[in-house]
């Protein structure tokens, strides 16, 4: 059953992304309006399905042959597997005669044409012989030996998984079989990638890694490096340095039995190509629709660390405690260092004639010959709203001490030479509710899971009563942070005579 593809709509902006275009992205979300997409009981996700059964069906047994893909012998080139083999018999093809048809489409005026003998049969011939469900007509045989699909191993093989390399070769349509010979049908393998993605992209040939910290047959949260961007807009000619391009690759497609998959997995929202961080990709409709909704909803709680320019001004009158933090919605629990997990700065300043929110404190100090003030500064940062740039922009026009690297907003002159390393913002820890897992369906499989599976890498949690799958995901900063503010510091005390601030 064909079913239009269902989303989210916040100020008649649509949120459940099933395309590139219509991604959730800093610059066109409006998280203060209220979730206004059909209930998940409404809607029915769980028990509905998003592409024909005949597509979902191919989709699971490609996966799982991609995935087995040991089982079956190398093909040529590199790459290819064979998961198919016919065998010549060892007396030729003695149905084959000079009186009348011979059935299987062949004729008198094929085998005359061609001078085709029980023992010296052309190619696509023998395919239709050996499989006449697949290979019909002379057109769909040669179809698959110009694709590349067919090989042929001179002779018998000495093990059904071995082909040796040196009696084999590529099979085209003029080539002849012979009794002994044995004809496979081969195919790009991948080994648990996307099935579909044929175009001879493997992993190891990405031009960025793209780390996976958690997967599952519903979601995933891949750490996103700096530098790329999420999405190719059109005529912007990114090629394969793309997130979306790169997920296929570096992701395993549900198993068998996930209901309402998508071909491909798209990320849920965005991250600006200059930052770094934790990025939600949905591998299911649902899962789409629910994690958009609590972006909507502000479940999703992310936080930033970056390096500023100076020391930022905590004045008492924008100071907050966690308490208060928490009640805002913003998650405030226990970070890097515990005695600042009492004071928090609030920066609540329209942006874009729309609220804009963000907590943030400092985390630690180093000298710097280059910085403001003679300054570096460690924030971490927490947004309860979604604006475009809105951590650059608070930091940069409302405490004066713009991101490190920020060439946009860092006001050029000696900030100019705190731009060779890039933008120092990472998106470093993400807090969200499970999008399968707290569903009816989702809750029973879950509860079933041995405990082993069920908390796997302390990513994922009960809530605190217990209630709520939750994950909870966490990276550690890049290591240029460190190297950066470590150089800084260095070369300020060789010069001064200093010795390190903390």
């Amino acid at each position: 059953m064909a079913v239009q593809p269902v989303g989210i709509v916040a100020n008649d902006k649509p949120l459940g992304i099933f395309s590139p275009d219509s991604s959730l992205s800093e610059r066109d979300t409006d998280v203060t309006a209220p979730f206004s997409g059909e209930s998940e009981d409404k809607l029915d996700y769980y028990n509905t399905r998003y592409i024909s059964e005949k597509d979902e069906e191919e989709f699971f047994s490609d996966a799982e042959r991609d995935e087995d893909r040991i089982k079956y012998p190398k093909g040529i080139p590199e790459g290819f597997y064979v998961t198919k083999q016919y065998f010549v018999p060892p007396e030729g093809f003695v149905n084959l005669t000079t009186n009348g048809s011979v059935g299987n489409g062949i004729d008198r005026d094929d085998i005359n044409r061609l001078e085709i003998t029980a023992v010296n049969v052309t190619l696509p011939i023998a395919l239709m012989l050996l499989d006449e469900h697949t290979y019909p007509s002379q057109s769909r045989a040669r179809k698959a030996c110009r694709k590349g699909h067919i090989m042929i191993h001179r002779g018998p093989l000495e093990s059904t998984t071995t082909f040796a390399a040196e009696k084999c070769s590529r099979g085209k349509v003029p080539d002849r079989v012979y009794p002994g010979d044995v004809i496979g049908y081969q195919v790009r393998l991948h080994g648990g990638f996307y099935p579909g993605f044929t175009s001879g992209t493997r992993k190891n040939d990405l031009p960025f890694d793209l780390p996976v910290l958690y997967e599952d047959d519903h979601f995933a949260i891949v750490n996103k490096p700096a530098g790329v961007v999420c999405y190719s807009q059109r005529k912007q000619g990114h090629g394969m340095m793309t997130v979306r391009a790169a997920l296929p690759f570096v992701l395993k497609p549900p198993r068998r039995g996930t209901l309402a998959i998508m071909r491909r997995p798209a990320s849920v929202h965005r991250l600006d190509k200059p930052t770094s961080g934790l990025l939600l990709v949905a591998k299911t409709k649902p899962a789409m629709v629910d994690l958009t909704r609590q972006f909507v909803e502000r479940k999703v709680r992310k936080t930033y660390t970056a390096v500023v320019n100076g020391i930022p001004d905590e004045p008492r009158e924008t100071s907050i405690s966690s308490k208060d933090a928490s009640e805002m919605g913003i998650d405030v629990g226990a970070g890097v260092a515990d005695e600042y997990c009492g004071e928090w700065q609030l920066i609540d300043h329209a942006l874009d004639d729309k609220s804009a929110v963000t907590v943030w404190r400092p985390l630690g100090y180093v000298k710097s010959m280059k910085a403001w003030d003679g300054v570096l500064t460690l924030v971490e940062l927490k947004p309860k709203t979604g604006r475009y740039h809105q951590l650059r922009r608070h930091m940069a026009w409302v405490r004066n001490c713009p991101i490190v690297g920020d060439s946009v907003y860092d006001g050029g002159g000696d900030a100019m030479s705190l731009r060779g390393r890039g933008l120092f913002l990472c998106s470093n820890k993400v807090s969200l509710e499970h999008p399968y897992f707290n569903t009816h369906v989702g809750r029973k499989e879950w509860n079933a899971l041995p405990d082993q599976e069920k908390y796997r890498n302390g990513i994922i949690r009960l809530s605190k009563d217990g209630q709520t799958v939750e994950v909870h995901a966490t990276i550690d900063l890049p290591a240029k942070f460190d190297n950066f503010m470590n150089n800084e510091q260095d070369r300020h005390d060789k010069f001064n005579g200093d010795s390190k601030s903390s």
